[in-house]
Formats: C-alpha cells, structure tokens, sequence
C-alpha cells in the first residue's frame, strides 16, 4: 500500500503545522514506515511518500534541516511562476507573507514567501528533495479558456534548464483537474497528484491521480496515520 501524505506550510492556519508537531510527526514515519519518492520499487511494507505544496520559504527554513536531520525525502511542487533567482530579504519578512497573498503581484517580487533558484538548487544537490511542477502560476486548471499547455509543458521546461533533475511529477493545483486535464498530463509526466483522501495500491496514474492524505493542522502526531484516519481513507479507495 502507497500513501503519499500532503503538506503546505510551518506556522500558524489551517494550511500548516507548528514546526514541534510537524517533527514530532516525521519523527513518528521514521520509525514506522518506508518513505520513497516516486516511481520507487513498493514493497509488502506500507511506503509513505511525503509531499509539500507551493515551495512556500519555510520549505528550505524549516523543513529541508528537518529533513536533512531524520534523512528523509521529500517531494516539493513548484509554482515556477513565482520562484525568483536569489533575494537579500530577510528570513523574517519571508516567512510573515500569508499564503493567500503570497503569490500577489508586487508581493512575491518583492517579499520573496517562496523558495529561490539558489535555495530550490541546492535540495535538489542534496538528494533528499524531489521537485514537481505546480504549474506556472497555479490556477485551478478546469478553468476555461487556461493555456493549459503553458501551464504544463512550460513550467517542465524550465524546471528541468535550472535543476539538475528530470521532472516526472505534475501536481494539481487546488487538486482540481478532469479526464481530459489528467490525460494530457501524462503525455508529460509519469506521476501526476490530485488531493482525494485516499490511499493507492501502487504508482499507477493511467486511470486517475495519485491520491494524498491531508496532513496539515494536525492534532496529533499520527494526524491521518492514525487507525482512524487510515480506516476513512481505506474505505474511500474502494470507490
């Protein structure tokens, strides 16, 4: 069993985790599970993939030490639209930008909430961090009239001439995405990732997405790899 856990920032919100309960919780996966990154060999043993959205700083502030202290590896989706070559503003400035702002005209040039080129470059060197495209400039792709192959095949481009990486992942922004939408992806990339809630029995995405477990907010370190929340999410893979 394959499940791939989703995860946005450090801090305050719904959308993230106080940087103790997030250790605490990567510390409990270190102990328990295999964690692997797309595309690795599945063993009988549960895998965890373990994911975070938007490249948002505290990424490479927060997370990427604690990564680099558990030895852990992670999967980060970048909104390329956003990421600037490097930045002289201050970690704490960075890291004060709300998530519903952050990726505002006259606040990401300025403020620089996201990680840079510099920063993105050297966790991938590391090898403990995997990116995948978010698209360019994050928009929910089922809008109509998107350039949806500019969102796609242009933010692969140039994440592959600045990385030193192949980019096999597409994850979707706000999860939303149709058949239509999740077909032309996979002429791009072999991997692609919605939300869903579900767990996934290998990395097969042919038919649909690969599912991701909520795991910000948590209130406890288990959050959604309690036998609670496992128990929801297996009954949502059987339909």
């Amino acid at each position: 069993m394959l499940i791939v856990l989703l995860y946005h920032r450090v801090g305050a919100g719904k959308h993230a985790n106080t940087l103790e309960m997030l250790t605490t919780h990567l510390e409990y996966i270190k102990e328990n599970y295999l964690t692997v990154l797309p595309g690795d060999p599945l063993t009988k043993r549960t895998s965890i993939c373990l994911t975070f959205d938007d490249a948002s700083y505290d990424f490479y502030h927060f997370i990427f030490p604690l990564l680099q202290k558990l030895n852990l590896r992670a999967l980060l989706a970048v909104p390329v639209q956003y990421i600037l070559e490097k930045t002289t503003v201050a970690a704490e400035i960075r890291l004060k930008i709300p998530y519903y702002i952050a990726m505002q005209n006259g606040v990401f040039e300025t403020k620089a909430p996201f990680c840079t080129w510099v920063e993105l470059e050297e966790m991938v060197n590391s090898g403990l961090v995997e990116v995948a495209s978010h698209s360019m400039s994050h928009p929910n792709l089922t809008y109509p009239h998107l350039n949806l192959p500019f969102e796609l095949l242009e933010s692969k481009r140039i994440l592959e001439n600045r990385l030193p990486q192949t980019i096999s992942s597409f994850v979707y922004p706000f999860g939303k995405a149709n058949g239509k939408i999740h077909k032309e992806v996979l002429k791009h990339y072999p991997f692609a990732f919605r939300i869903g809630s579900a767990l996934n029995y290998s990395w097969d995405c042919s038919l649909k997405p690969l599912s991701r477990l909520l795991g910000d907010h948590l209130l406890s370190f288990k959050g959604p790899l309690s036998k609670k929340g496992l128990l929801s999410a297996f009954i949502k893979t059987l339909f």
